[in-house]
């Protein structure tokens, strides 16, 4: 069997060559496919890249033996723009020639002279120290310049292959980041004008974070609270609030910042002088373009002085209403002292000017311990003929308020009346004082003092000021109206004492002069055939008319003083109303009959009950003779009933009646509803009746149209009805 023939080891090789070839192309293929790849990817991107070549570069360094590049180019200022020109740029993307504003890639392969600035020269001294360093990657911010001269504000890198070493070929890519710069810009620029803003805002100011965070607090707030930055940011402006009002403050600002809504609260904030001052502090969250949250921007009001003028304004209100409520002149003086005290002092002195003589009446103390002093203060009012800078006495003497804002120890000798009176006064300790003189319709009553000592340590000024002026105002007017009113209850005792007096000694001459009428009328109808019979008995019945009129007047006047002095006494017996009226009103027929009037009587029956027959008497005797006076001519209705639990009598006229506006006023004491000049009286028989009426239980009511008459109406309690067994 033939043998196959047997291939050369030429031949061999060759088919292995072709392989080798093959496989050899294909990578080459394959490389030069990245490559273009990788150059469309450089061409296309956005950055400006440059491949520099720095063989020349390294080879100067080298040949000097420089090892710190940034020292010798400090101590040889030329030496980098010398360096910069051995640089070669080997190659640039589109990007390149779009940023640089080149039209082609010979315009930038030149050297890198004509786009690097002198402030972008520390940027190429920190690239040779990176080649020097070993360094195969750093990037920076710089700047460069067109072709044409503007200036770009870059992102530059630096990048050569650590792998093979070659530190001569360079990749710098350059991001034109202009317009994030400019933003940046725009934003610090807009934050140092609200810094700028906020440290000369007349409040204090404080930003946070989404957290709740401080940020930032404004000049204002450490001024005002004495805190640096490191107190108070984050939660450290707590420190500076009042020890009891920071949970609460911490508690509203957090659940707040957790809701993302604003807030306002007030608390009590410290000052650097260590005093505490109210603040109101209010805030609004702050939200991004997007919605998002990012926390607070708020300010702090020192509201301390507000809050004052506030108080002291509640002050005068509960003030005005608590002395208008008395009309008594010890509880005036006392009430106006202990108003004061502790709210606007801690010491309220009251003198009073009282027959050329000046007395202390009222002397208040806030603090208990102080109360051992009281009596001896009470010792030193003002005196007209003492210190005329004694505060008190000044104010009394020139007729204006004093205001010492400041009261130092060595002062208070200048002050006081005598050397006994300046170490009272060192014992009181004060330190601000207001003296205020009471005037009331051009009458100066007296003075009142306010003192804060150094237990609280208040200091008065010009709202301190205003505020015991208006109460001093509304003192004087109150203790002037105390005044008057007790002048006018002295004259009203006075006058119902001499109405008392006149009342009896009117009455002793009218019964005897009444007794004597009615024996001579007696004689005279027993002598009816004298000539004169009829003239003397009209005359004395005339006279005898006039006794009674005259009799009830005084009568009158009599239960005004009872009434007034609370000595008007009823006796209650069982009484039938029916009866009494149909009495009364068969004992008037005549005076009705003569003025024309005709009286008629409604009673469906008994009416009983348990009052005061003679008071009784009066009350329908006076209804009825204001009937008849003020109805003449015309007919005069009664009524009696009983109305359930109520006795009801209804007097009615058709005369004149009365004016709506006088309606309201006629059971009042000396209260008219005509005219005295037409009707005469003295205004007091429907008082008396109504308060006869009331003292029984009763009520009284009255109602008209002028010239249609009036109703009176008087309802009287009736005996409750035994219950059934």
């Amino acid at each position: 069997m033939p043998k196959a023939p047997r291939k050369s080891s030429q031949e061999g090789r060759g088919t292995g060559s072709g392989d080798e070839r093959t496989q050899l192309l294909r990578r080459i293929a394959e490389l030069e496919e990245r490559e273009a790849h990788a150059r469309y990817i450089v061409q296309a991107v956005g950055v400006s890249i440059w491949e520099e070549d720095f063989s020349r570069v390294m080879e100067e360094l080298r040949g000097q033996g420089i090892r710190d590049v940034r020292a010798h180019c400090a101590a040889h200022p030329g030496f980098a723009l010398r360096m910069l020109e051995l640089v070669r740029v080997v190659s640039v993307n589109d990007a390149s020639l779009r940023m640089f504003r080149a039209s082609k890639q010979e315009e930038l392969l030149s050297s890198l002279h004509h786009v690097i600035l002198p402030e972008s020269l520390a940027v190429f001294i920190e690239e040779l120290a990176a080649l020097l360093e070993g360094r195969p990657f750093f990037q920076t911010e710089s700047v460069v310049q067109t072709l044409d001269g503007q200036r770009l504000e870059v992102l530059f890198s630096f990048a050569w292959d650590a792998v093979t070493g070659r530190v001569d070929r360079v990749l710098v890519t350059l991001m034109d980041i202009g317009e994030r710069k400019a933003a940046e810009r725009a934003l610090q620029e807009s934050e140092a004008r609200f810094r700028n803003m906020a440290d000369h805002a007349p409040v204090m100011m404080w930003v946070t974070d989404t957290q709740g965070r401080c940020t930032y607090l404004n000049r204002q707030w450490y001024d005002f609270t004495g805190q640096t930055e490191e107190m108070g940011l984050g939660f450290g402006w707590l420190s500076a609030v009042h020890p009891e009002d920071a949970r609460l403050a911490q508690a509203i600002f957090l659940e707040a910042n957790v809701r993302r809504a604003s807030f306002r609260l007030d608390y009590r904030l410290r000052r650097a002088d260590g005093e505490y001052r109210w603040a109101i502090d209010a805030a609004a969250p702050r939200f991004g373009p997007g919605g998002e949250f990012l926390g607070y921007i708020g300010s702090v009001i020192d509201i301390t002085e507000r809050r004052r003028r506030e108080e002291l304004l509640r002050f005068l209100v509960e003030t005005g209403a608590t002395l208008a409520s008395s009309l008594d002149y010890a509880t005036t003086l006392s009430t106006l002292a202990r108003l004061a005290v502790p709210r606007l002092a801690d010491w309220c002195l009251v003198d009073l000017l009282e027959d050329g003589s000046v007395r202390r009446v009222e002397v208040v103390v806030a603090d208990a311990s102080d109360e051992p002093l009281v009596e001896r203060v009470r010792g030193f009012p003002a005196r007209l003929d003492g210190n005329s800078h004694h505060p008190p006495t000044k104010a009394l003497l020139e007729g204006r308020p004093v205001l010492l804002p400041e009261m130092p120890p060595e002062s208070l000798p200048w002050h006081a009346h005598d050397e006994e009176h300046a170490r009272l006064m060192a014992v009181v300790r004060p330190v601000s004082l207001i003296a205020v003189p009471l005037v009331a319709h051009g009458r100066t009553l007296g003075v009142i003092s306010f003192i804060s000592t150094s237990r609280s340590g208040r200091h008065y000024g010009a709202e301190e000021l205003s505020a015991a002026e208006e109460l001093a105002r509304r003192a004087a007017l109150s203790l002037d109206n105390a005044r008057l009113y007790r002048d006018a209850q002295r004259a009203v005792r006075l006058r119902d004492e001499f109405l008392s007096v006149a009342s009896h000694e009117l009455k002793t001459p009218l019964t005897p002069l009444a007794l004597k009428l009615q024996m001579l009328v007696r004689e005279v109808e027993a002598q009816r055939d004298s000539p004169i019979f009829q003239r003397m008995l009209g005359h004395l019945e005339v006279s005898l008319r006039q006794v009674r009129k005259l009799s009830e007047l005084v009568n009158d006047l009599l239960d005004v003083t009872r009434i007034s002095s609370g000595q008007l006494r009823l006796e209650g017996e069982e009484v039938d109303l029916a009866a009494l009226v149909r009495e009364v009103v068969a004992r008037f027929q005549p005076q009705a009959e003569r003025v024309g009037c005709s009286l008629s009587l409604e009673v469906d029956g008994p009416v009983m009950g348990q009052w005061d027959r003679p008071r009784l008497e009066q009350v329908v005797s006076k209804l009825l003779s204001n009937a008849i006076k003020y109805g003449a001519g015309h007919p005069v209705s009664i009524r009696v009933e009983a109305a359930g639990a109520r006795a009801l009598l209804v007097v009615r006229d058709q005369g004149i009646g009365i004016e709506p506006h006088t309606l309201p006023l006629i059971f009042r004491k000396f209260e008219r509803g005509v005219s005295e000049r037409h009707y005469g009286g003295l205004g007091l028989g429907l008082y008396v009746t109504h308060q006869i009426v009331q003292a029984m239980g009763g009520t009284i009511s009255a109602q008209s149209t002028p010239g249609q008459g009036a109703t009176f109406t008087v309802e009287l309690p009736l005996p409750r009805a035994p219950r059934a067994p």
